[in-house]
């Protein structure tokens, strides 16, 4: 082994060693508070532009929606991916991936959802009809 190729190992290799035994400065994450509501800065930030850089990716379903339609599942997305990060302080590439995730299938989340919502209450109805209907036979 020559000097020149144990230089070109050691000093990178030095460098690391220095770098890694030196503690992280431990930051304190920005906070906005918000009419009673915190909001860590970095991760809404990253949230909003995860949900917007998503949106155009949008399935083929959702795209031959009319605008309107888009940019109201766009703000339901946005809303939605705000309260996440306010609710469970989530670390940096996650909330950054997972708002991803809800700007690129927002619409599939909501007609989850909705068809879930219009199962609840046609068991609500259902049940009400056949209380009504036992109650009339006595």
């Amino acid at each position: 082994m020559t000097l020149d190729n144990a230089a070109n190992f050691y000093v990178p290799w030095a460098a690391a060693l220095a770098a890694s035994a030196v503690e992280p400065v431990a930051v304190e994450p920005i906070v906005l508070h918000f009419q009673g509501i915190e909001l860590p800065l970095v991760q809404t930030v990253l949230a909003v532009a995860g949900v917007l850089m998503a949106r155009p990716l949008a399935r083929k379903k959702e795209a031959a929606l009319p605008l309107w339609h888009f940019l109201i599942v766009t703000l339901v997305m946005l809303v939605a991916a705000v309260a996440w990060v306010s609710e469970s302080r989530p670390g940096v590439l996650f909330a950054f991936v997972v708002s991803i995730g809800l700007g690129f299938s927002g619409y599939a989340l909501i007609e989850a959802a909705g068809t879930q919502i219009e199962n609840f209450v046609k068991r609500i109805f259902d049940q009400v009809a056949e209380a009504l209907r036992f109650r009339g036979r006595e």
